[in-house]
């Protein structure tokens, strides 16, 4: 059998496999590996109730179900999750992965199911190289520190195991239960409160976490950009640093990806996945931006939408964060802009793949400029 189509079909941490003697269904959706889940119909359940496919739930389980009309493909776990269940202990039963995207910082997360009882058990962020590698480990120090402090523990994973490695490095941390919530609201700006209120800092904008990251990403894309960004880029963050330079302002550290699909909501109290590209020395209005435009950008929602939207945002803001976090709000609202993009190029910086995010946000950025800073 050809490997190169085992990997395509089966993923990382999967081998394509006989279709009767299978243990697990490979499942695509436009040409991509998205979930692999066990034939077994009460663990095909708790798989999707956890991982939240939303619209697509339907025609996955259909396919599961008509596994040869529909394509699906069967396989069997692989040694290297033998190697994480010997981590985390031997109550890891039956496992389900949904499928990373793909690209050099591409990680699949598996959800291992408790063996005695069909629930979840802990969820595992896994993958090979060395960049996926540096995220674990800033994923694994963030859950470390959090969980140590009082006011900011509840709302995070525990964090069950570690294992770092270029060859091979994976995060394990605690299921959190809940719904996704689409909507910003006063749970959201609670924790962020408190996980500024731990992490505020008043430093020059000069001398900030967030100006290298910005400096070094350029740096390392000179000559990789098309002429577009590299000007855009170049302009945007000398607006940025003639708003912002002189004298210190509040920093506090962000999440970096405080999307509604990295948060549960249970009992009125937000939960939060996913702290892969957490750092600190951010602007305090990074993550409420970022929760509100990232799914429009995702879906190309119209230039006047998402501008709405934003204004929006900022007024809640206003309300539920204060004066000094939102100082120079516009502004701020412009840097995540470039923050974001900046590490979208950068990861990707020798491709030329259309981004949904990177066009909807160079649309926003253009507008900026010319009529509002």
């Amino acid at each position: 059998m050809n490997t190169k189509a085992i990997v395509d079909k089966a993923g990382r941490f999967y081998k394509a496999q006989d279709r009767f003697i299978g243990t697990h269904l490979a499942l695509r959706w436009n040409g991509r590996l998205r979930f692999i889940v066990p034939r077994e119909a009460a663990a095909l359940k708790v798989c999707f109730k956890t991982f939240h496919p939303g619209w697509k739930e339907l025609p996955l389980r259909a396919m599961a179900h008509l596994q040869r009309i529909m394509g699906a493909k069967s396989c069997v776990e692989d040694t290297r999750l033998k190697s994480i269940r010997d981590v985390i202990g031997n109550d890891a039963g039956l496992s389900c992965c949904r499928a990373g995207t793909p690209g050099p910082w591409s990680k699949d997360s598996i959800l291992f199911l408790d063996k005695k009882a069909v629930m979840p058990f802990c969820i595992v962020k896994a993958g090979t190289g060395e960049a996926v590698d540096v995220l674990l480990q800033n994923e694994a120090n963030w859950l470390r520190s959090l969980r140590d402090q009082a006011s900011i523990a509840r709302h995070i994973p525990q964090l069950v195991a570690h294992r770092s490695g270029k060859d091979f490095s994976f995060v394990a941390q605690s299921v959190l239960k809940g719904k996704v919530e689409y909507r910003l609201e006063e749970m959201h700006f609670t924790f962020l409160r408190k996980f500024q209120e731990y992490s505020r800092r008043t430093v020059r904008f000069e001398e900030s976490i967030l100006y290298k990251n910005l400096r070094t990403r350029l740096t390392n894309m000179r000559g990789l950009l098309s002429k577009a960004w590299s000007t855009r880029i170049e302009i945007g963050v000398q607006r940025i640093e003639q708003s912002l330079s002189g004298a210190p302002i509040l920093f506090a550290a962000a999440h970096n990806d405080f999307a509604p699909w990295n948060i549960r909501a249970q009992h009125g109290v937000a939960c939060i996945y996913d702290w892969e590209y957490a750092d600190h020395e951010q602007l305090p209005l990074f993550d409420p931006l970022h929760f509100s435009l990232m799914p429009l950008a995702l879906k190309r929602k119209p230039l006047v939408t998402i501008l709405s939207k934003m204004r929006q945002s900022l007024l809640l803001c206003q309300q539920h964060l204060g004066k000094e976090s939102c100082y120079k709000a516009q502004t701020q609202v412009f840097a995540y802009l470039i923050n974001l993009c900046t590490l979208y190029l950068w990861i990707d910086r020798e491709k030329s793949v259309p981004q949904p995010v990177l066009e909807s946000y160079a649309q926003i950025i253009d507008y900026m400029m010319t009529h509002e800073l």
